[in-house]
């Protein structure tokens, strides 16, 4: 079996281990790369090694995509030598607008960079959820095991479980053009909320107003773009046909 190991510093270590249990390193298209960290090391192994298993070892981190704490490395090496694992496969999230594509495991967003708030419509089959115009800072789309993070801190509302079949997507900082609501005697615009949709549903965003907008993904740098939106431009949040797989330990 080919692997390899990835994180934070220690890592070298890791290495090492695998070594001693008598497997093969190899930095490209491993079977298996062991990940030394937290959530954002992971996230980041993920997008360099995509054709790859990750095993995640928790590095002092309170994320989620760790199979097992650190200092379980013997443990864990001794299950991978004996292939005594199952591989879970994971979906991703995509976003679109023409040859712009990112995908990513927690979430995908755009969100302006530049004076002026967004304007743009939502659309899920046709219909229009939010029933007016919006405007705000942009949106943003999460997979279920996405949806306790950057999600649920932008929308507070919802967070799904991670064998849901479904996906969330938040307006970030939106507010309704036309409809107010009262605030300590002050009217403010109403805030549009997160909606929970099936995996298998399209959201488009239709653009009113647009300017340079950041598209990124799951946090990290390297993989984000700028676009300039125009009026009539349409952004596509969808399921992505690409999958993470991360070996597992505990019962399926």
């Amino acid at each position: 079996m080919k692997v390899w190991a990835e994180g934070k510093p220690g890592v070298d270590r890791v290495r090492q281990k695998l070594r001693e249990y008598g497997l093969e390193l190899c930095a490209s298209y491993p079977e298996v790369v062991v990940v030394w960290g937290g959530d954002g090391s992971i996230l980041w192994s993920a997008r360099k090694h995509p054709r790859s298993c990750i095993l995640g070892l928790r590095e002092k981190s309170v994320g989620s995509l760790a199979e097992i704490d650190g200092e379980c490395l013997d443990y864990a090496v001794e299950r991978l030598v004996e292939k005594n694992y199952h591989v879970e496969t994971v979906p991703r999230i995509e976003l679109s607008c023409g040859e712009t594509r990112l995908h990513g495991l927690n979430e995908v967003y755009f969100s302006r960079e530049y004076e002026y708030a967004t304007r743009f419509h939502v659309f899920v089959d046709g219909e229009c959820p939010y029933e007016d115009v919006l405007f705000g800072d942009g949106c943003l789309a999460a997979t279920p095991r996405g949806s306790s993070a950057y999600s649920w801190t932008a929308g507070r509302q919802i967070i799904l479980q991670p064998d849901d079949n479904a996906i969330v997507f938040t307006p970030l900082s939106c507010g309704y053009l036309t409809q107010r609501i009262c605030v300590n005697g002050t009217s403010v615009a109403k805030l549009a909320g997160q909606i929970r949709l099936l995996a298998g549903k399209e959201v488009v965003v239709q653009i009113l107003r647009g300017g340079l907008n950041k598209f990124a993904t799951d946090g990290l740098d390297e993989f984000k773009a700028y676009v300039c939106l125009e009026k009539g431009d349409e952004l596509t949040f969808r399921m992505a046909k690409e999958k993470t797989k991360f070996i597992r330990f505990s019962p399926k």
